[in-house]
């Protein structure tokens, strides 16, 4: 796996190491720099700053070699857009940069003057970001005194180098820009080749449409009067990303092929005749511990059970998936409240759930601007309790709805997904019988509105008074109980928002009551937990007043229980007990 560029005589820059990490910088000086102090280095400071592994020779361009053949893909990919996505240490970084040399070769000839004129701009949200990751990781594959460099103190940072090939004169230069809060003021009017998007999932979803409209523009046209189109129009734009959360753009851009499919139809439409097909593609290196992993023999003994170890004391088995497993996730926010009791691989299908004919829908309501409703059918399984499969959820948590509106989306999608399965009725938010002030009907509750649009009817649940512990306990109850091999609680895997919840973002947070005193209560400031309320007031249907199952058997013994009360009985004992009083089972 390498690659001949035949390139010979590089340009030299003016700066002395002495510019640059051989200053000596303190990282702990670093450490505590703000990004307005990041933003106010010049040059020759912000290099001062940079530590790590720095490259001091030429890169190695006559032979290359690849991380792996995932890797050696994506660095030969000319499409308009390329993603490599990978764990920590697979090598996709520096993949990358140096794909950029690549480019520069590559570069159709100016017909004014015969150079190779290549800019790659490279992106960051923060001046922390761009001068404590994304320049240094530059300067571990070109060393600094390769080129010039110039800006800096709130603008844009550049790298400027020459260098020959046996076909002339290549001009490269890098510019590093960190945009802050405004994308299209900073960007407008720039001009560049290829732009390149550092830990691509970093940057936000508005980056990716302001980029398409700002490569293929260095150089002018001028430059290439005569050439035919493919080669006249040569701009790229490349990002390297850990596996993204489930809910950022690069998982919805990069891992969903129809939606991937849908934005190439419209790009393609809009080329001029001759034009090669603007494509799109995706490499995905394996993760740690799966056949193919990049890049290990770059990598020091020990080096991923390190970073598994050092995680797991921290308690975020999250950012496992993500940085070593290089698995699609829901960052943590905090403690999951049913972090014991929720498991993935057992609750959530790995296939769509279809509706079991001859038994109604049920739903759960969380009344609000921003509603939440959960679509289900519950599944008698005799002595043994319920069963509560969730075919679906509707929420719009970036739309604030009118409940009449709420209820005319909710009828839409039953109508569109289970068109011939009938509906028994709706459990909500107790709260909703309040009398709402959402709209202008101020006798009408949201309950009856949303029912009346959505064509059944809607009950407050009652059960448990709508306290907190009864509520948790409704859903504990069935994530904790498996019968013939089947979950009591299995979920849709489209249900996006139900699993974010359960996964990272319907956590735990400590409240202080009148008394002083400390305790623990679900965080309701996120979106997420809209949805697992309504999934509360939808179990809650088959509870009793303390939140357990109404027909489970007692004390929930069940041979099928998850976790340490469904293990083998302990020697001498009769079997592993628990003390905890099921109304207030954390002691709040």
């Amino acid at each position: 796996m390498s690659g001949n560029f035949n390139l010979n005589v590089w340009g030299q820059g003016v700066m002395s190491a002495s510019d640059g990490r051989g200053s000596g910088v303190d990282q702990t000086i670093t450490d505590q720099m703000t990004e307005d102090d990041y933003r106010g280095l010049s040059i020759t400071e912000g290099l001062a700053t940079v530590t790590g592994d720095l490259a001091t020779d030429k890169p190695e361009l006559q032979t290359h070699d690849f991380p792996g053949p995932v890797a050696e893909a994506a660095y030969y990919d000319d499409s308009l857009v390329v993603g490599l996505q990978g764990c920590v240490g697979s090598g996709k970084t520096t993949t990358v940069f140096k794909s950029r040399l690549r480019r520069a070769v590559c570069m159709p000839r100016s017909v004014i003057d015969g150079i190779r004129y290549y800019k790659v701009l490279i992106i960051r949200a923060t001046y922390r970001q761009l001068w404590s990751t994304t320049i240094p990781d530059f300067l571990a594959v070109f060393p600094k005194d390769l080129g010039d460099w110039s800006g800096g103190k709130g603008g844009p940072v550049t790298f400027v180098m020459q260098f020959e090939d046996q076909f002339g004169i290549i001009n490269f230069i890098a510019e590093f820009m960190a945009f802050g809060d405004d994308i299209v003021a900073a960007m407008r009017g720039y001009k560049a080749t290829d732009i390149l998007l550092h830990e691509m999932d970093t940057n936000p979803r508005e980056i990716l449409g302001n980029a398409i409209t700002r490569i293929k523009r260095y150089p002018d046209q001028k430059h290439f009067e005569g050439y035919p189109a493919e080669l006249s129009s040569y701009g790229q734009i490349i990002g390297d990303f850990n596996a993204p959360e489930e809910d950022n753009y690069c998982f919805n851009f990069f891992h969903n092929e129809d939606a991937r499919r849908e934005i190439l139809i419209r790009l393609n439409k809009s080329l001029p005749d001759g034009a090669p097909p603007i494509e799109v593609n995706f490499y995905n290196q394996p993760g740690y511990g799966q056949e193919g992993c990049e890049n290990l023999q770059n990598l020091p003994v020990g080096y991923y059970d390190g970073q598994i170890a050092t995680l797991t004391i921290d308690g975020r088995g999250d950012l496992i998936k993500r940085l070593v497993y290089n698995q699609t996730t829901y960052l943590r926010v905090g403690q999951p409240v049913f972090e014991r009791e929720f498991n993935r691989n057992i609750h959530v299908s790995p296939d769509t759930l279809e509706p079991i004919a001859g038994i109604p829908i049920t739903l759960g309501l969380d009344q609000g601007f921003i509603g939440a409703a959960i679509i289900g059918q519950k599944i008698s399984m005799g002595r043994a309790g319920t069963q509560f499969r969730v075919l679906g959820e509707m929420m719009f948590p970036k739309e604030r709805l009118l409940a009449r509106v709420f209820g005319q989306r909710l009828a839409d999608l039953i109508d569109q997904r289970w068109p011939n399965t009938p509906i028994e009725c709706a459990w909500g938010d107790i709260a909703g019988e309040q009398g709402s002030s959402l709209t202008d009907e101020e006798n009408r509750t949201w309950n009856l509105l949303v029912g009346r649009v959505a064509g059944f009817s809607v009950r407050p649940q009652r059960v448990g008074a709508n306290r907190i512990s009864p509520r948790l306990e409704a859903v504990r109850s069935p994530l904790e109980l498996i019968t013939g091999g089947k979950p009591h609680l299995i979920i849709d895997p489209s249900c996006k928002f139900l699993i974010a919840g359960f996964e990272a973002r319907y956590v735990w947070e400590d409240k202080i009551d009148k008394s002083g005193d400390k305790r623990k209560i679900p965080n309701k400031s996120l979106v997420e937990a809209n949805v697992m309320d309504a999934l509360q007031y939808w179990c809650l249907s088959e509870s009793k007043p303390d939140g357990t199952t109404r027909n489970a058997p007692p004390n929930h013994t069940t041979s099928g229980r998850i976790g340490h009360n469904g293990g083998p009985p302990m020697s001498g004992q009769g079997g592993l007990t628990t003390a905890h009083d099921v109304l207030n089972p954390y002691g709040d």
